[in-house]
C-alpha cells in the first residue's frame, strides 16, 4: 500500500486516535467516533436493524463526511465484537461509498500501523449486517422467552452444571492444581491422582485478556474486574513521552497463542535484551493461526524491558507492564520443572501438578475439578456469552448480583445458579446451538424462536 495516500482510519477510543496520531505517517488521519455515532435500532418483528443518529455525535459525524470525501482510502479499525462491528456498519451506510476496508490495530507504533494498513481487507457490508441482525435476533428472542432465566446466567448454569474440560483442580485442602492438558470430566467428579516418577515441567501460556484480567487483580494491581480492563486498555493506549514506544499489542484477545512472526520477532528481540533462559523450538510454541483476529497480548519491544520503562508510568501502568513483560518471558522460553507430579491410571497421558511451590502431600489423593477467572471466560466466550472486551464489567456484576464468589482465582457459584442445575444440559443444548445460528446470512426469526422455545 502507498502510505503517502490520504488515509481516514476510523477508531472508537479519541485517546487512541491521539496516540495514532503522534506516530502515524501524516497522510493518516484517525477519527475517534467516540462510542455510538448512531445506536442500534432494532425492530424484532420485521427482523430489521437501522441505525438512530446519536444527537451527541452531530460534530463527529460532520467531520466524518467531510474528511471522507478527500480520502483516498478509509480504514474503519474498531473492535471485531459486537459493538465495534455495529460500529463499523454503521459509519459505511452513512458514508454511502462502494467499498470500506476494515482492519485490525495490533499494536501502537508506527511499524504496527503501517502493518494495519498493508492487512485491510474490504468488508463485506450484507455480511456483516447479518451477523449483527442474528445477533439481535437471538438476544431479542431469549430475553421474551419468559421461562428462561437471564443469558447470562444461563451461561454461569451451564458451566457449573454440565461436564465440561477442566485444567484446574483442587485437592481436599483446596490446594491449587493444574494440568498437562484439558480433562473431561463431571463437576462433582473426583479423580484420584499418585505420584509420578517422571520429571514434567509447568505449563505456561500466554496471556489471554481472560488470563490478565484475573491476574491483574490476584497480583492485587487493581481491586475490581472491570478496573483491570480499563487499565489494561490504558496502557495499550499509552506511548512513552521521549521515544514514542508502544507499550503492549492488542489488548482484547481470547487466544493463547502468538502469530508466526511474532515468535521470529521474540527470538532477534530475546538476544538483543539478553534475557536468561532459552526459547521454546518450535515443536512447543503455541502458534495462532492467521485468522484468528488477535493473537495473545505481550510487550510490544522485550528490549523495553519494565525497570527501562518505570520511570516514565505511573505506578499502577508500570506493574501491570511488569506482570505482561514477566509472564511472557515465562511463556516464551522453555518451562521450569514442576516440583511434584502426580498422575491418574485412568489418563496416563495427563500429569497434575500443584500450582504453588512447598506443597507437602507426597502420597495418593484425590482432586475436583474447578474453575479459575480466567476458565470461566474462556468457557464462556465459547458459548457465545461473553467476550474479552466486556468480561471485567460482566464478572464485576455477577459478583454484585451475588450469582458468585471469588476466593483467589477461583469461581465458586452461589444459590442463583445452583438453583437451575437441573436445567444446565438443556440451557447448555440451547446455547450451543444458538451460537451455531449467529454467522447464517439468512437466519429466520422461526428458526431462533425454535431453539430457544424447543
Amino acid at each position: 500500500m502507498n502510505h503517502s495516500v490520504y488515509t481516514l482510519l476510523i477508531v472508537e477510543s479519541p485517546v487512541l486516535a491521539s496516540a495514532i496520531r503522534e506516530v502515524a505517517p501524516q497522510s493518516i488521519y484517525p477519527i475517534a467516533t467516540g462510542g455510538y455515532c448512531w445506536f442500534p435500532a432494532y425492530n424484532a418483528t420485521k427482523n430489521n436493524l437501522t441505525p438512530k443518529a446519536n444527537p451527541d455525535k452531530i460534530e463527529v459525524r460532520r467531520e466524518l463526511k467531510e474528511q471522507a470525501q478527500w480520502a483516498n482510502n478509509i480504514i474503519i479499525a474498531t473492535d471485531s465484537d459486537p459493538s465495534g462491528d455495529f460500529i463499523a456498519w454503521s459509519v459505511a451506510k452513512f458514508l454511502k461509498i462502494p467499498v470500506i476496508r476494515r482492519a485490525q490495530l495490533q499494536n501502537l507504533s508506527k511499524a504496527g500501523i503501517i502493518q494495519m494498513l498493508e492487512e485491510a481487507r474490504e468488508t463485506d457490508l450484507t455480511y456483516l449486517e447479518s451477523t449483527l441482525k442474528n445477533l439481535f435476533l437471538i438476544q431479542s428472542n431469549w430475553q421474551k422467552e419468559k421461562s428462561l432465566p437471564d443469558i447470562d446466567l444461563s451461561g454461569l448454569a451451564v458451566l457449573f452444571g454440565t461436564s465440561g474440560y477442566f485444567t484446574h483442580f483442587l485437592d481436599e485442602n483446596n490446594t491449587l492444581f493444574s494440568s498437562s492438558a484439558p480433562v473431561y470430566c463431571e463437576t462433582d467428579e473426583w479423580i484420584p491422582i499418585r505420584p509420578s516418577l517422571e520429571q514434567q515441567y509447568k505449563i505456561v501460556e500466554p496471556l489471554s485478556t481472560f488470563n490478565l484480567i484475573e491476574q491483574t487483580v490476584s497480583h492485587s494491581i487493581t481491586k475490581g474486574y472491570n478496573d483491570a480492563q480499563v487499565l489494561l486498555q490504558r496502557l495499550f493506549q499509552t506511548v512513552l513521552p521521549g521515544t514514542k514506544q508502544s507499550l503492549i499489542s492488542y489488548p482484547r484477545s481470547s487466544a493463547n497463542a502468538f502469530y508466526g512472526q511474532t515468535w521470529v520477532n521474540f527470538r532477534t528481540q530475546f538476544l538483543q535484551a539478553s534475557l536468561d533462559g532459552e526459547l521454546k523450538p518450535n515443536f512447543l510454541q503455541e502458534t495462532a493461526p492467521l485468522e484468528e483476529p488477535h493473537e495473545s497480548i505481550y510487550p510490544f519491544d522485550l528490549t523495553l524491558k519494565p525497570e527501562d520503562a518505570a520511570g516514565e508510568l505511573i505506578s499502577s501502568l508500570g506493574d501491570l507492564y511488569t506482570l505482561i513483560y514477566s509472564h511472557t518471558v515465562n511463556a516464551i522460553t522453555i518451562p521450569d520443572s514442576a516440583e511434584k507430579t502426580f498422575e491418574n491410571d485412568l489418563k496416563p497421558e495427563v500429569y497434575f501438578y500443584p500450582v504453588t511451590k512447598g506443597y507437602k502431600n507426597t502420597g495418593e489423593h484425590t482432586l475436583r475439578p474447578c474453575y479459575t477467572v480466567a476458565d470461566m471466560g474462556k468457557n464462556l466466550y465459547e458459548l457465545g456469552v461473553c467476550r474479552p472486551s466486556g468480561f471485567g464489567e460482566k464478572l464485576d456484576s455477577w459478583i454484585v448480583k451475588k450469582w458468585v464468589s471469588i476466593e483467589g482465582t477461583i469461581v465458586n457459584p452461589l444459590q442463583p445458579v445452583k438453583t437451575l442445575g437441573n436445567r444446565a444440559a438443556g440451557l447448555k443444548q440451547k446455547l450451543i446451538d444458538l451460537k451455531s445460528l449467529e454467522n447464517r446470512i439468512s437466519l429466520l426469526p422461526e428458526t431462533v424462536h425454535a431453539v430457544i422455545t424447543s
